[in-house]
């Protein structure tokens, strides 16, 4: 369930970022108009979410650090995962599932080009 939260948070903060890009490369045209409008409307329900008294002040904190956050980076992460063979992502989702646990991760980065 908080994951489906988290995702659609973070997909209406890409669509108001796409949005808000639009109203920047056509400004003064009528689609910038209409874009506009939407961004305020999906802010609205950002603001309407966040201040939602039945949800927790712990899931009211982890949507204002998601609207914080990088909205492209999550795309970026999963474009670079595409780039790793099965077994590095293979490994890649064990850490993945160690940090969510609450684990600490530490890492060294060897160059065996040396």
């Amino acid at each position: 369930m908080a994951s489906s939260v988290v995702s659609c948070i973070h997909h209406l903060k890409l669509a108001d970022e796409y949005a808000k890009d639009f109203v920047r490369s056509a400004p003064g045209t009528r689609g910038a108009c209409i874009f506009k409008d939407y961004s305020k409307r999906i802010n609205w329900i950002f603001r309407d979410v966040i201040t939602y008294p039945h949800f927790g002040e712990d899931v009211r904190e982890g949507m204002r650090k998601e609207l914080a956050s990088d909205a492209f980076s999550y795309d970026s992460i999963t474009e670079k995962m595409a780039l790793l063979n099965p077994d590095q992502r293979e490994v890649l989702d064990s850490l993945l599932d160690d940090i969510l646990k609450g684990g600490t991760i530490e890492v060294n980065i060897k160059n065996d080009e040396l």
